[in-house]
């Protein structure tokens, strides 16, 4: 008796367990979560929800186990079984819709980008294609057809001098392309997230290896990372890779006149703030001279709003970023300037101030404002003085494509912060803008082979293959006309 109250045990304990993870998933962190909690929540959640098919093969293993050992039989009289087993079919039609729901993201994907499509894209792998199935079976698939260039260094003697030898490592990138070497072929910068603090370039998404088979340059880049460098200087780095980008992508067959950036969580602010910042000298110091405007923006649950003006973060996120990632003394409040012109979302209001204003300053006063580097002046060596704060908006700029995915059940980054993002981006800027919201994803659903992570693929190369073709003919108009 006392060995089937034991397998009687692990069967409620296996239960419990995942029915409490189920329901963890979907709720919001509490406002005083630790975040460590938070992390680890996200990690057990994204498991659940984004795999599962493997979570329902551990099911019927299970249930198999505890009926051949009789743990399920009523006559053994163990009390509580039977609403044990009740529970158990609730959990396992709970996980049956995290299934569904992670291969409806198919026509979610599909019904967001459809206005999109380019000519050549495909449509997303279906229910019962062989080849989708193998690639959910290993959780960190990459294309073995995809050849990778690693470790190439993006800064300068000067800068590595400046940076420290140890340095090196994370000012540098790696370029996937397909062995064919196709010439002339666009170009996806790829900025991995880590909270600014963790992660590396080698951790290769389904999207970068489908991007690389689909004959696209991807470049996957490392910066440095908190707490060894303060915001902006992850920033910079990204600056770097795009300058090198600019400079070298020919000799691996880039197209140096269309750069899309792209990046996850963090790395989707640093591809946010790139994209918004074009030629910032205060980003650019030693380079301020190099073009480092990009032609589309793409962003997987970004962090757009570092000063939560909105309270969608729940417990003080600013504070965090102000103190931890910026390293800024007396926290948010004594810096909320420079706070704000590090927030896109932010940003965004501020254009759309300016807009509104009709740019009178520089009316009145006869100048552009912003040549910021020409209003600084030169330095005692003949070259300009970094400003100290990046440019002011002017309500002038011009915003590139943004192409934006995000989760609903989302705990570390508010999909209702993205949302505020897209608002504003359609109130001041012609550019198209294009939002895919996962329902019941959470914050890694991108990262490992799962369902919703090839589908995302699929939208990528869709917005991304039609701003290209947009490209490739507005360049093909422009030579037109000067013949």
């Amino acid at each position: 008796m006392w060995v089937l109250a034991i397998y009687t045990a692990l069967y409620a304990t296996s239960v419990l367990l995942t029915g409490a993870l189920c329901v963890v998933s979907q709720l919001p962190p509490p406002a005083k979560s630790t975040a460590n909690y938070r992390m680890a929540v996200m990690i057990l959640s994204t498991l659940v929800t984004e795999f599962p098919q493997i979570f329902l093969g551990f099911k019927f293993l299970i249930l198999y186990f505890a009926s051949a050992v009789g743990v399920l039989d009523p006559a053994n009289g163990i009390r509580g079984i039977q609403w044990l087993y009740r529970l158990d079919i609730a959990v396992f039609l709970m996980i049956w819709a995290f299934f569904l729901q992670s291969y409806f993201a198919r026509f979610v994907v599909e019904e967001q980008t459809k206005m999109y499509r380019a000519v050549d894209s495909h449509d997303p792998p279906g229910f019962f294609h062989l080849g989708y199935w193998f690639r959910l079976l290993n959780p960190f698939w990459y294309a073995r057809n995809v050849m990778v260039h690693p470790d190439i260094c993006y800064a300068t003697d000067a800068e590595l001098k400046h940076a420290g030898p140890a340095a090196e490592p994370y000012m540098s990138l790696d370029v996937h392309i397909h062995p064919s070497y196709p010439r002339n072929r666009p170009i996806l910068i790829y900025i991995h997230g880590g909270s600014w603090s963790m992660g590396d370039k080698t951790i290769t998404t389904p999207a970068i290896s489908y991007m690389a088979l689909k004959r696209w340059v991807v470049v996957s880049v490392n910066y440095r990372l908190t707490p060894h460098v303060k915001y902006p200087e992850h920033l910079i780095d990204v600056k770097r890779a795009i300058r090198w980008v600019r400079q070298h992508a020919v000799r691996y067959g880039g197209d140096p006149n269309f750069i899309a950036i792209s990046g996850n969580s963090a790395g989707g602010h640093l591809a946010a703030m790139a994209a918004m910042t074009p030629n910032d000298p205060y980003y650019q110091p030693g380079f301020e001279n190099v073009d480092t405007t990009v032609q589309a923006c793409v962003g997987m649950n970004p962090v757009l709003d570092v000063t939560n003006h909105k309270r969608y973060w729940k417990h003080k996120f600013q504070e965090w970023f102000a103190s931890s990632v910026a390293g800024l003394p007396n926290g948010f409040a004594a810096n909320e300037e420079l706070m704000q012109a590090s927030s896109p979302v932010i940003l965004l209001k501020h254009m759309e101030a300016q807009r509104r204003k009709s740019n009178k300053v520089a009316a009145v006063a006869g100048i552009d404002v912003e040549d910021v580097t020409a209003l600084a002046g030169p330095g005692p060596d003949g070259r300009p003085v970094r400003p100290s704060g990046p440019r002011a908006v002017t309500g002038t700029e011009q915003l590139p494509p943004f192409l934006l995915f995000t989760g609903r059940a989302d705990i570390l980054v508010p999909f209702r912060s993205t949302r505020d993002f897209v608002q504003s981006f359609k109130k001041i800027s012609k550019s198209p803008i294009c939002y895919v919201e996962f329902p019941n994803a959470n914050h890694m659903y991108d990262i490992l082979s799962a369902p919703r992570a090839h589908y995302m693929a699929y939208g990528i190369e869709r917005f991304l293959g039609r701003m290209y073709e947009r490209h490739v003919a507005a360049v093909a108009a422009g030579e037109k006309e000067k013949k």
